[in-house]
């Protein structure tokens, strides 16, 4: 009875197998970077960068490039009650649980390596326990299985879990409650408050327990639970905890490998030949055993894996053709290629022109041939070749009309005049406008978003959207109603265009708004309102920072310094040297379904003044749609990097991706150093007041000193003045006495001057120690007797002595005034010996010169 229920299941099954026409994938393997092609799991992290883990190692996949992560042998924890399928878990925000036969491994995306020693990670956490089995629950939480029962890791609380039901494999969790899965086929579910057993449901029958024992898969719908289960055989079921019962909606001969629920509530499941499609509300199921890929082969392989991406694109994992994508918004444009022409002929086939009749009937010409085009819904499209004579003389008309127009005396191979009386013009070197109201000419070209600069044809459709044909892919022209600003949407062959460049003048609108685009070896069809595409979900990414074109690691050292922390995408904050300012920043996306439609908007503060815009064809626009950045000799400072993306539809969101840049000054353009030049200019300052203070003070104590001196001095001069007057009065009076005994006269004015004059000229001669005499006599115009008379008479003093005399009271003054040394005061004064100085000065005053200050002051 079961083997007949088996064979009726296998027959129903067959009735539903679908046409592989309904997807599509393209293909990702190794000659893309994939580290290997046997795909083992499929993962989204919350960033939006897809893990894909692969016989060999761990793919990062940003979009654009593969990260791998390599483990080795100690990285590999044992895991001794779990015999299941591979499966992978993320907990916190950067790391990945790896689950296969008896092990587990875990990921430190932060460090972009695996953790070494998981067995010293779990006791560092307070689980001492050895882990048998390990799981994380819908709401993100860790539970170890160990002797004592099932550990939560946030709580360390302990779940006591009877052994009678079975062999536990898998759970999941709503909020508050636990929900167990064991080999047998039953839940268990647990109120995590009370930690009580709420109830327990089996799946199936003791008797079928067997078919189903082996592993178990859960994953967490709307409404309920989905399982996978294998044994004998596979099986799908669906547990319903508000009704607390199960469904089984399939059942298999063959193993059934991975289980994702779309976001419309369908399951998707792989297995060892192709994936099935379960619509549990219709009740449908569809069976998809050959895959088939955009260049029109078919594949027959295991499917491993599959996964569905925030952007609604499906993803397979094979057993050994690596990944296969497939996105329902992909391929917007139908291809009628060369597989659908009958034409015998090796040349290429160009589709030149298109033509409909009164009944909707569409026409095409080649280059050879006439064809009617047919779409049929049981069997696609076809193209049946008419004859000449069977075609309506509009349509051969049509067909062979002359697209080529002359404008302005040059001929050009498109043309158009829109709604607004703009002359469109194509060219093999870009697209020209000309604007009534504008004399100037404007040309586009790729750089200002073009899909390419060889225009073949422009077409504007009923709501008054420009379509250019290039030599690759199109163009869609929207023009801003209110600032009639121009913006480019382009479709390549992710979108179904031709891979080959379109023909001259070949597009053409049907009456039922059908757009129509000829070119080399096939055309394309597409309805306009069909066109559109899902938001992109995600924040650029930072994939990638290169200084001075070298690419840095995270954790590594540069220059002394650690710059990334942590791995790109979960950098938010750098800090560089100062000669660390050239580099390049790289962004992704993340635009799996068309990254060559995506647009940045990106703006690095305290440098760009506005958003700075980015798309396919601009400089800063590399392969695959990744931004690349790049800015040189940026002064020292902080600085904060913003970028935002898009899709071709070119809407904003107002969320960016930041990125905090320090660039560090040298340590001569510090803080530390500004404020150390401040202090050194403060102490110079106040040294250099202490210095002039202290200098202006030792200046005015000489000066008070040199007053007082000069006090002491013309009070000793008085003194002297007096006590010789009193003396020379003495010896005049004794002269006068004398002189009038003996009959002589008192000095006359002419020997008043004659004295002054000569003590002027020794004064000016003082310097000179070699001053004698004769040297005087000379300077006053007299003969040696004479003036030795003459002084004599005058002052009862030899010349020798009259010129000593001066010196010596010159060097009185000095010694009073100045502060020198004996010698330099002898010097001076013009004695060349010092000791016959000090002879002289003693003879004089009654004392030594080094005396004689001293004395002077004691005697005030």
């Amino acid at each position: 009875m079961s083997r007949l229920a088996n064979i009726i299941t296998l027959f129903l099954l067959a009735t539903n197998v679908a046409s592989a026409s309904d997807f599509l994938f393209s293909t990702i393997n190794v000659s893309h970077g994939l580290s290997d092609n046997q795909v083992r799991y499929i993962l989204q992290l919350p960033d939006g960068r897809m893990v894909f883990t692969t016989s060999g190692s761990l793919n990062v996949y940003d979009g654009f490039r593969f990260k791998y992560i390599h483990r080795k042998t100690s990285d590999i924890h044992p895991l001794k009650k779990y015999d299941g399928h591979y499966r992978m878990y993320q907990s916190e925000d950067s790391l990945l649980w790896i689950k296969d036969a008896q092990k587990l491994m875990c990921v430190d995306l932060h460090q972009e390596e695996y953790l070494s020693d998981l067995g010293k990670y779990f006791k560092q956490r307070g689980i001492n326990e050895e882990v048998e089995d390990f799981f994380v629950d819908s709401e993100q939480r860790w539970w170890c299985l160990t002797a004592e029962g099932l550990l939560q890791y946030d709580t360390s609380e302990l779940l006591e879990i009877s052994d009678n039901i079975g062999r536990l494999q898998d759970l999941a969790s709503d909020k508050d409650h636990l929900y167990l899965f064991y080999n047998t086929g039953a839940v268990v579910c647990y109120d995590l408050k009370t930690k009580a057993k709420s109830y327990v449901e089996s799946a199936y029958p003791v008797d079928e327990q067997a078919h189903f024992s082996n592993t178990s898969l859960v994953v967490k719908g709307n409404d309920g639970f989905f399982q996978l289960r294998n044994g004998s055989k596979g099986g799908f079921f669906f547990f319903d905890p508000q009704k607390r019962s199960w469904e089984k909606w399939l059942e298999t001969e063959y193993t059934l490998n991975t289980l994702v629920v779309a976001g419309d509530g369908r399951a998707y499941i792989s297995c060892t030949n192709g994936f099935w499609v379960i619509d549990r509300k219709k009740g449908d199921k569809q069976y998809f055993p050959n895959l088939k890929t955009v260049n029109g082969s078919t594949i027959h392989t295991e499917v491993s894996t599959l996964f569905f991406d925030k952007q609604g694109g499906l993803w397979l994992g094979t057993f050994n053709r690596g990944l296969l994508y497939h996105h329902p918004s992909r391929y917007k444009f139908v291809h009628i290629g060369r597989t659908y022409f009958p034409e015998s002929s090796v040349n290429d086939v160009i589709v030149q022109s298109f033509a409909e009749d009164a009944f909707g009937n569409i026409y095409l010409r080649t280059e050879t041939e006439f064809y009617q085009f047919k779409a049929l819904e049981a069997s696609g499209y076809n193209l049946l070749p008419v004859s000449r004579d069977l075609l309506p003389n509009q349509v051969f008309e049509k067909l062979n009309e002359d697209t080529r127009q002359v404008f302005q005396g040059h001929s050009y191979p498109a043309f158009h005049m829109d709604g607004r009386g703009w002359k469109w013009l194509g060219t093999p070197d870009g697209l020209k406008l000309v604007r009534p109201e504008q004399q100037e000419e404007q040309m586009f070209f790729t750089e200002d978003g073009l899909s390419n600069n060889f225009i073949h044809a422009i077409l504007e459709d009923r709501q008054h959207h420009l379509w250019i044909t290039t030599s690759y892919g199109l163009s869609k022209v929207l023009v801003d109603s209110v600032n009639e600003n121009i913006q480019f949407i382009n479709y390549n062959s992710l979108d179904g265009t031709l891979e080959g460049e379109y023909a001259d003048g070949a597009a053409f609108e049907a009456r039922d708004g059908t757009l129509y685009f000829g070119g080399v070896n096939g055309f394309n069809f597409l309805k306009p309102e069909r066109i559109s595409s899902p938001p992109l979900p995600f924040k650029p990414v930072f994939t990638n920072l290169f200084l001075q074109g070298k690419r840095i690691e995270a954790g590594n050292r540069y220059e002394g310094r650690k710059i990334l922390a942590r791995a790109t995408p979960y950098t938010k904050e750098m800090e560089l040297s100062f000669n660390q300012n050239f580099l390049t920043l790289e962004y992704s996306a993340l635009n799996y379904l068309n990254p060559f439609q995506t647009r940045y908007r990106y703006q690095l503060a305290g440098i760009d003044n506005d958003w700075m815009e980015v798309f396919s064809g601009s400089e800063n626009f590399r392969t695959n749609g990744i931004l690349s950045v790049s800015y040189t000799n940026l002064p020292p400072g902080e600085y904060l990097f913003r970028v935002m993306a898009s899709d071709n539809n070119n809407q904003w969101d107002a969320t960016a991706s930041e990125l905090k840049i320090i660039i560090h000054a040298p340590w001569w353009k510090t803080k530390t150093a500004y404020a150390l030049y401040a202090i050194s200019v403060l102490l110079i300052m106040a040294l250099s007041v202490f210095l002039y203070l202290n200098y202006t003070r030792k200046k005015w104590e000489r000066k008070h000193r040199e007053e007082l001196l000069l006090q002491r001095i013309r009070h000793l001069i008085q003194q002297q003045q007096l006590l010789e007057g009193e003396k020379e009065s003495n010896t005049s009076k004794k002269a006068t006495n004398l002189k009038h005994s003996e009959g002589t006269n008192p000095l006359s004015p002419a020997d008043a001057e004659f004295l002054s004059r000569a003590i002027k000229v020794v004064e000016q001669n003082l310097y000179e120690p070699n001053y004698s005499v004769a040297q005087l006599s000379r300077d006053l115009c007299m003969d040696r007797t004479g003036l030795y008379r003459k002084l004599i008479l005058l002052m009862d003093k030899s010349p020798s002595s009259f010129i000593r005399r001066i010196r010596l009271q010159r060097a009185a003054r000095l010694i009073l005034e100045e502060d020198l040394s004996i010698t330099e005061v002898a010097e001076k004064v013009g004695f060349s010996s010092s000791s016959y100085f000090s002879k002289c000065f003693q003879e004089m005053y009654g004392c030594r010169p080094s005396e004689y200050a001293e004395n002077i002051k004691n005697s005030t």
